[in-house]
């Protein structure tokens, strides 16, 4: 049996909500990530970048959503036939240009509102 996923603070859910990477969180604290991201994900893991760095440059902060939630999201990617090997579903270019853009957003978002609170 599987321990109860991590509860998050209203503050949180509401940030994690925020987050172009995230498309949902659910009653259990269950978080579904965004297609472009897992599959941004999964390329630059294969390329040799490290899980956790890739959630945290997404505003994923693992000291929020846990390192553990990151492992079983990877462990799930590599199983999906779309998501798990490079040969597999090709993708416009242009899909990773947009998802390379939504990313650079976000860092610019999350700079504002670090530079707000200032």
């Amino acid at each position: 049996m599987m321990p109860e996923p991590q509860s998050f603070t209203s503050g949180q859910r509401a940030y994690l909500s925020s987050l172009a990477a995230v498309d949902s969180i659910d009653a259990s604290s269950r978080i579904r990530y965004a297609d472009w991201f897992r599959v941004e994900c999964m390329r630059r893991y294969r390329e040799g970048e490290k899980p956790a760095a890739l959630f945290r440059e997404a505003g994923l902060d693992p000291k929020i959503v846990g390192y553990k939630r990151i492992e079983r999201a990877f462990a799930r990617w590599k199983q999906s036939p779309d998501l798990s090997a490079p040969q597999g579903k090709a993708f416009d270019p242009r899909d990773q240009l947009i998802a390379a853009q939504a990313l650079r957003i976000q860092e610019l978002e999350e700079e504002v509102r670090t530079l707000k609170q200032e």
